[in-house]
């Protein structure tokens, strides 16, 4: 914080404090007044983008911190490199199911899982095979 002050010639409230306190402690930002001055300093970060939007302090911090792992974590995998291990699980196995992505992916739901996989058949890069009982996915032929 004392970096960012003095290279950008910027003085934080105590209330301004204490919320990159919260988010750093609950990974919570409760006030969004001061939301487009830390995105704008590149004091936080926003991860996703629709009204899942959440906020994490930068990787500079952690960095700082000497804890860039930590900040992978907090970060977590894209959607495109979730789609990627998907069809590289696919092509290495010749074929997946549901419950195999549910075991490489213990902490998305089901129906998170299920649009991973519709986006992917939009590509046209996989195409369901069976029903949705017993059926598979494999990478599209054509």
């Amino acid at each position: 914080m004392e970096k960012i002050g003095r290279e950008k010639q910027v003085v934080f409230s105590f209330k301004e404090i204490y919320q990159l306190e919260l988010l750093r402690d609950k990974k919570t930002l409760n006030d969004l007044t001061f939301r487009e001055k830390f995105l704008e300093l590149g004091v936080v970060e926003k991860i996703g983008k629709t009204s899942g939007t959440k906020y994490m302090l930068s990787h500079n911090y952690y960095i700082h911190e000497e804890r860039p792992g930590l900040y992978t974590r907090i970060k977590g995998i894209t959607r495109e490199y979730k789609k990627e291990l998907i069809l590289e699980h696919i092509k290495r196995e010749g074929r997946g199911m549901k419950k195999d992505f549910k075991d490489a992916f213990p902490d998305l739901k089901t129906s998170d899982i299920s649009n991973l996989l519709q986006e992917l058949r939009l590509e046209r890069k996989i195409e369901r095979i069976g029903s949705d009982r017993s059926g598979y996915w494999q990478i599209r032929t054509n």
